[in-house]
């Protein structure tokens, strides 16, 4: 059956990399197609695989057409924690030998340290990205081949390579060797001061630069330096510019920021307003702030995306509420703006500045915060602000909630009917409506996790109800609100199929209010009514043909134990499906009240019990969990 390539691409980026090489295989049509797949944008994830991509592309090199010939993107995991794919120098230096068409390569910036400048680099004639400089030695000689650096597109520099840039007189000749770039980084060490001459130099001379990254850094500006900044259009064809933890030394910054950057599509916010820790704060001073912010959203008039992480001034109200107000008025509902936890904490009253930007603007369409919760009656108000967020789909909220009244999820959803995705942490989950009236209305909801809370009474029952849409949950760390006898943390959603389920440390709370148990859950009882709607079908099908066949299962009980480990293996335990009988002995267990103060008093869990002793881990409870179907189902970090 013939399959144009393009199909063949599009469904062999969804294989692994096993079944790529195994399509390989398949035919001589296949081959070049899943080649490429395998070869053009090589991702090492680790040392061994880096090793044995390696040895292959050595093997193929005195063939007619090496495998090296198609690596195009060649990248060295680095950003995940505890992940740093190693590079020696040797096998850097043969790259030019065997990848000569590599356009992009990245690994940890950190192994620079450890690399040298050969002038078989030149032979990359297709290379246009480089990890980010850290080596003044290395930098020098990439820069100073003109032929080189003419080609490339991405450049980013940090340590003492940006205060070398900085410090000397290479401000202006440096731009002009690299005309292609299109993307610059610029990260300091100490809030190294980049002026405005600089900033100029980097418009005049780069004429494709689409996306400029500060970070770490001072800009100055003197009353002197504005009246030369509007003589010729700067940054034409910048696209985004990110602000990343930024002094600003004088509120005319802003105006020149404004002016230079009024192309930009995406702005990403991390800056301090110096001159608000001055001694000599006026009302004249803040109205030129205000006044300054409120041009920067008048002259962005091609905006489409804020990224609001941080502004950090010493005065109240902040004037940045100008600058939401213009976005509001100019751009109505064109620009989408995401704030982060950081975002919330610029001001003195964290709070107050939640509920002014809120009403100012109603483009809010992903935010995290994390403020200090009273808990009082008065709060409430708050969360009604939300309803001017006519476009929130995901909201990461961190707070400190008193057990007296927590936080009311029923008030959160009517407030954001378009909300899908909902993180919350550190509090107690509770809904004021009753569970007759939960059917009454539906929410978008599709994720919800709840990370360090406490789950109020009947709370997942009104999930159940209300939020029909809902395919991924996680529930971490949490206990129920009130004390029990029973042994069970219920989940019952009947009508809901998940897409993932992880429910990790869950604990009894016999102590109420005063605190939960410290040895967690370590049985879960599941119940999957479309798997058991299909064996009570077979069941009855075999049933009028054989005699004594057995009834379909219900349930099923798991546990997690602990097993001895080698030193190669990561993980202390294991997952354990129980028997008919072992099931049976928990579904009939009593809690007494001698059991329920031994679990009240019982030590925090270091490791779990043997597989022996599981009997004793019933009276620290079950997870008893009901749902339609669920493709993803962890628990305690062990997938089911």
């Amino acid at each position: 059956m013939y399959l144009p390539t393009e199909i063949i691409k599009e469904v062999g980026t969804y294989l692994t990399l096993a079944e790529q090489a195994s399509c390989i295989r398949v035919c001589y049509d296949w081959y070049q197609p899943f080649l490429d797949l395998l070869y053009t944008q090589v991702h090492m994830h680790t040392r061994h695989q880096f090793r044995l991509f390696y040895r292959s592309i050595k093997d193929s090199a005195a063939l007619q057409e090496p495998l090296g010939h198609h690596v195009k993107q060649l990248v060295f995991e680095h950003s995940t924690k505890g992940c740093h794919v190693g590079l020696t120098r040797d096998e850097l230096e043969t790259f030019p030998d065997f990848f000569s068409r590599l356009e992009l390569i990245d690994f940890d910036p950190e192994l620079w340290h450890y690399m040298r400048y050969s002038e078989k680099f030149s032979q990359m004639k297709c290379l246009r990205q480089f990890p980010m400089f850290t080596r003044k030695p290395i930098f020098q000689s990439v820069i100073e081949n003109n032929a080189f650096s003419a080609q490339l597109t991405y450049l980013a520099i940090s340590g003492e390579v940006t205060n070398h840039v900085l410090d000397s007189s290479l401000t202006t000749s440096l731009w002009g060797r690299l005309p292609k770039l299109e993307t610059l980084i610029i990260k300091g060490t100490t809030h190294n001061n980049i002026n405005v001459k600089m900033l100029m130099a980097l418009g005049a001379r780069l004429s494709r630069l689409k996306h400029l990254t500060l970070s770490c850094l001072t800009l100055p500006l003197q009353e002197n330096d504005m009246s030369s900044t509007t003589t010729f259009p700067l940054f034409t064809s910048a696209q985004s510019l990110t602000l990343d933890d930024v002094h600003l030394k004088n509120w005319r910054m802003i105006t020149f920021l404004s002016l230079a950057f009024y192309h930009v599509q995406e702005l990403d916010f991390d800056m301090t307003f110096d001159w608000f820790y001055n001694e000599n704060v006026t009302i004249e001073l803040y109205e030129q702030s205000m006044d300054a912010c409120m041009g920067f959203a008048q002259l962005c008039i091609f905006l489409k995306k804020i990224r609001f992480r941080r502004i950090s001034t010493s005065v109240f109200p902040f004037p940045y509420d100008a600058f939401f107000q213009e976005i509001a008025d100019i751009h109505k509902d064109k620009v989408q703006v995401e704030m982060t936890d950081s975002a919330w904490w610029s001001t003195i009253d964290p709070a107050s500045s939640f509920k002014a930007v809120t009403t100012q603007t109603g483009l809010l369409s992903k935010t995290n915060m994390k403020w200090s919760w009273t808990g009082k009656k008065s709060d409430v108000a708050l969360f009604k602000n939300l309803k001017f967020c006519k476009h929130l789909t995901h909201l990461n909220l961190d707070c400190d909630v008193p057990l007296k009244n927590g936080f009311r999820l029923d008030l959160l959803l009517d407030n954001c009917p378009t909300l899908e995705s909902f993180v919350v942490s550190h509090a107690l989950m509770t809904t004021n409506r009753s569970l007759e009236k939960a059917s009454e209305i539906k929410y978008n909801l599709k994720s919800l996790k709840l990370k360090d809370a406490v789950l109020g009474d009947h709370l997942m029952d009104y999930v159940a109800k209300s939020c029909l849409r809902l395919d991924e949950l996680c529930i971490t760390n949490c206990a129920q609100e009130k004390p029990r006898r029973s042994a069970f943390i219920v989940i019952r959603m009947p009508e809901h199929s998940f897409k993932s389920i992880r429910l990790d440390s869950l604990y009894l709370n016999p102590g109420g209010p005063s605190g939960r148990s410290e040895a967690s859950i370590a049985i879960l009882s599941f119940y999957e009514s479309t798997r058991y709607a299909n064996q009570t079908e077979r069941w009855k099908k075999a049933e009028t043909k054989f005699k004594n066949v057995p009834a379909p299962e219900m349930w099923r009980f798991y546990h997690v134990h602990e097993v001895q480990v080698s030193k190669k293996e990561s993980s202390n335990k294991r997952l354990r499906r129980l028997s008919t009988e072992e099931a049976a002995m928990i579904a009939n267990f009593e809690m007494t009240d001698k059991k329920w103060k031994s679990v009240k008093n019982a030590a925090k869990r270091k490791t779990f019990s043997e597989r022996s002793s599981w009997e004793k881990d019933i009276q620290f409870g079950s997870v008893l969990l009901l749902c339609k179907s669920v493709e993803n189902l962890e628990f305690n970090e062990l997938k089911v």
